[in-house]
């Protein structure tokens, strides 16, 4: 289980996004009725949780650049 670490989200997100897509493709709901659901929540919900995810491991590498630059050149 080793190769989810850090994907978990956003397979969640993919899936969010594919269920949601699915409902309107199928013909099953309208563009008008797509925009003011809760598929169109679910759409943007997928893409803040990628966003978040995306931002958070970009902070974590800057944190543990910083750190590992720290320990090797302690007075700069």
């Amino acid at each position: 289980m080793d190769w989810l670490k850090g994907r978990k989200t956003y397979l969640t997100s993919v899936l969010m996004l594919f269920i949601s897509f699915l409902n309107f493709s199928t013909g099953n709901i309208s563009l008008h009725e797509f925009v003011s659901s809760d598929s169109m929540t679910w759409v943007l919900e997928a893409v803040g949780l990628s966003t978040l995810r995306a931002a958070i491991k970009n902070n974590q590498e800057e944190v543990i650049h910083e750190v590992v630059k720290k320990v090797n050149f302690p007075h700069s």
